[in-house]
């Protein structure tokens, strides 16, 4: 078995009887397969069958309809095993793949899409984008630029029916490329019949039902293809194909492998240090990998977020950036220091070791570790806690969903025509409140102990502007001023001063 690991060889792990009828529980073949992940690492083992159905020409043990059950319980163990694996050291399970947020259709038509009938198109575009919006061809490009100028929030669909109508899109589109003083989500134009620069015909014009129907999906499909990830691109390389065993000596340890913690690592590499980052998850991403939902959003402003810099790209993320772009930049920041990043590490100990450090670790696999640094970093969160079960007085009878905001929980809720009822004020209620509006919910109350307070944006940014001193605290003085601007804000906007503000 040993000179088996150090081959380096994939193992089709036989977790099938094929001799037997009886169809193995999925449970039962996920401890099968962990007990090998464990020793292997997860990139080299495969579930399998221990032979062929059909052992002999003549065998009759194994009818065709067991043999799909089986194969049916081998999936859906394997699949156990997937979302175990990506669970492994959070509070509570976390999704695979961040599903796709919504988008925003704008309908162009003229005369043409009224002769095809268009009405099917329309219906259809509605139903499957989160706001629906139509410019007249007699509008003009111009005025379509002025309706169109702060559609920030979603990426958008320019959908022109006719020829002229996708003349006008296109100008329409040009105006918005061409205002830089506003960032915003990425469009695409799709026209039907002729071909134009910049746009992706999708064919003849649907003029029946079912045309119209499958022309909706083909738009919101390429819309929302590139808005999925799947979590196990976060496995560092090397966890795929063994498991994690530490250096003994190292410049510097990084404890936590978030954003911060692979900021820091990909600093101090490019600095010519020799860095470990150490991660008790199977992934990395921090929070956003962990809690984040696939509707999450960055609540602050972008100069505490944005690694364009870092990465070397153009532009600065755009305002509130979602879950999936956040850990698409975190993905690409850990590439850099990916031989250097080893998950399945829980660090249980930092000792003072002469001038430097003795950080003591431990293993599912190897044990205990020991790695000696001049220096360790702890990029560990400390804000966001493990989620709180509440159990309500007469909940049973409820015939709702009743669940936490976090962790993609709500991924799958159709919340359209739906009275909801938010629980807390923090940056999870509030997204989930703003989840709830954008897709069609009927109300949603938020209750709360006590008044919230509502930051202004400009208030936030000045956070990241403000000097810090020596000991990294801001001038008090400042902070004061900052104070007196957000109330002063809050009195023009009419707004309810929260009871904890001083007079």
């Amino acid at each position: 078995a040993a000179k088996f690991i150090e081959l380096d060889k994939v193992i089709l792990l036989g977790v099938l009887d094929t001799r037997s009828s009886h169809v193995e529980h999925p449970e039962l073949i996920a401890q099968r397969l962990l007990q090998y992940v464990k020793v292997l690492g997860p990139g080299r083992v495969v579930a399998s069958t221990d032979c062929g159905f059909a052992t002999t020409g003549k065998s009759a043990a194994i009818t065709e309809d067991i043999v799909w059950l089986k194969l049916a319980a081998l999936g859906q163990g394997a699949r156990l095993v997937r979302q175990r694996l990506v669970d492994v050291g959070t509070p509570e399970p976390t999704s695979l793949v961040y599903s796709p947020t919504g988008f925003r259709v704008v309908f162009v038509h003229g005369a043409e899409a009224e002769a095809c009938g268009a009405t099917e198109l329309i219906c259809e575009l509605a139903r499957r984008s989160w706001s629906f919006d139509v410019l007249p061809l007699g509008a003009g490009a111009q005025r379509g630029f002025e309706q169109l100028r702060f559609s920030l929030d979603t990426p958008m669909a320019l959908v022109a029916l006719g020829a002229q109508a996708a003349s006008m899109a296109c100008e329409v589109a040009q105006l918005l490329e061409r205002d830089s003083s506003i960032s915003r989500r990425p469009h695409t134009i799709f026209t039907f019949g002729q071909h134009h620069p910049g746009a992706e015909c999708l064919g003849a014009a649907p003029l029946e039902p079912e045309a119209a129907k499958a022309a909706a999906a083909e738009i919101q499909a390429r819309m929302q293809g590139c808005m999925r990830f799947d979590k196990r691109q976060l496995v560092p390389s090397g966890s795929l194909l063994s498991p994690a065993k530490p250096p003994a000596e190292v410049d510097v340890v990084v404890v936590g492998a978030g954003l911060l913690g692979l900021y820091m690592a990909v600093t101090l590499t490019r600095r010519g240090f020799k860095v470990v980052v150490l991660e008790q998850r199977l992934l990395i991403g921090g929070i956003w990998s962990m809690y984040a939902n696939s509707h999450s959003q960055v609540n602050s402003s972008e100069g505490g977020y944005s690694l364009k810099d870092v990465l070397g790209e153009c532009g600065a993320n755009r305002d509130h950036s979602t879950a999936r772009e956040m850990i698409t930049d975190i993905a690409k920041l850990a590439k850099e220091v990916d031989a250097s990043t080893f998950c399945g590490v829980k660090v249980v100990r930092i000792a003072k070791h002469g001038d430097g450090y003795m950080t003591i670790s431990q293993t599912d696999h190897a044990g205990t570790h020991i790695t000696v640094s001049r220096g360790v970093v702890l990029a560990i969160n400390d804000r966001v806690g493990i989620p709180r079960q509440i159990t309500w007085a007469g909940q049973e009878a409820f015939t709702g969903i009743v669940t936490t905001g976090t962790n993609d929980n709500l991924a799958h809720v159709d919340w359209r025509g739906k009275r909801v009822v938010v629980v807390g004020m923090g940056a999870f209620a509030i997204e989930n409140t703003r989840t709830a509006l954008e897709h069609g919910a009927e109300h949603v109350t938020v209750v709360v102990r006590r008044h919230g307070t509502v930051c202004p944006k400009i208030i936030d940014y000045l956070n990241f502007v403000k000097p810090f001193d020596s000991e990294f605290q801001h001038d008090t003085t400042s902070n004061i001023k900052q104070m007196h601007q957000w109330s002063a804000l809050y009195r023009k906007s009419g707004a309810t001063i929260p009871e904890c503000w001083p007079e």
